[in-house]
């Protein structure tokens, strides 16, 4: 090959490799506008969630076991008879039968002597409390009220709050995160016309806050407790508020 043209082909080589590398570079943003806004629905729950706590006190633990066994059986079939399924009744020993269901409660008790000048001779006598739970999850929230009730009538007073869910929220978690992103950038766009400027391109829209964790986001159900009258008990079910917080940043850009 002749020198000349080695050289106009190293020439060439520098060009193409060495000329692009300056305009690769992107240009850094030089201010952000960051907002948070939250959109929410409202549905009807179609669950209902109570757990019924109770126990059986006996001289041991068998004893104590089998007076739980009777009286967890009796509140089932109480309940299936109000057309609860018994796949709906879940009982608490079923994942943990070892977990503090067995109390020993010692007593003491002074019994006459058959010396005067002894009195009473105190004695310890054990005896043995077992607990039980069974969460219940109803369907048909009109008989919410009657499950309370059967519990009651069994002597079952421990009974926790109700808890209501839904359990599609499919279409209002939809419409509640179209609505926080739009006021997300409504937002936007009032900060940046107070500003002296417009939102420029999107840097990032997110449910989860992705600069310095300022903020803990509120994604899903929240639940809100029901009320519960005397005598025959009726509970009305609340809505269920399903929540979705959105996070956007933008890039601001100053009018000309």
């Amino acid at each position: 090959m002749p020198k000349q043209s080695f050289v106009t082909l190293a020439l060439l080589a520098f060009v193409v490799v060495g000329a692009p590398i300056h305009a690769q570079t992107p240009p850094a943003d030089s201010a952000e506008i960051r907002t948070e806004a939250t959109g929410r629905r409202s549905v009807r729950p179609d669950l209902a969630t109570v757990t019924l706590q109770f126990h059986a006190v006996d001289s041991t633990p068998r004893r104590a076991g089998e007076r739980l066994a009777v009286r967890a059986d009796s509140i089932r079939r109480a309940l299936v008879t109000l057309g609860i399924p018994r796949d709906s009744l879940l009982t608490g020993s079923r994942w943990y039968w070892w977990a503090g269901r067995v109390e020993v409660i010692p007593q003491s008790q002074c019994v006459p002597s058959a010396n005067p000048r002894v009195g009473c001779t105190q004695v310890v006598d054990t005896t043995y409390r077992i607990r039980e739970s069974i969460e219940v999850r109803i369907r048909d929230l009109s008989k919410i009220g009657a499950v309370i009730d059967a519990a009651l009538a069994h002597g079952i007073t421990d009974i926790s709050p109700i808890r209501f869910s839904a359990t599609d929220v499919r279409v209002a978690r939809a419409e509640a995160l179209r609505e926080a992103t739009l006021r997300a950038r409504e937002q936007a766009e009032v900060i940046a016309t107070a500003g002296g400027g417009r939102i420029g391109r999107v840097i990032s829209l997110s449910t989860q806050a992705d600069y310095r964790d300022r903020y803990s986001g509120l994604d899903g159900i929240v639940v809100t407790s029901a009320s519960e009258a005397a005598s025959a008990t009726e509970v009305t079910a609340p809505s269920v508020s399903v929540a979705v917080t959105v996070y956007g940043r933008w890039r601001f850009d100053p009018r000309p």
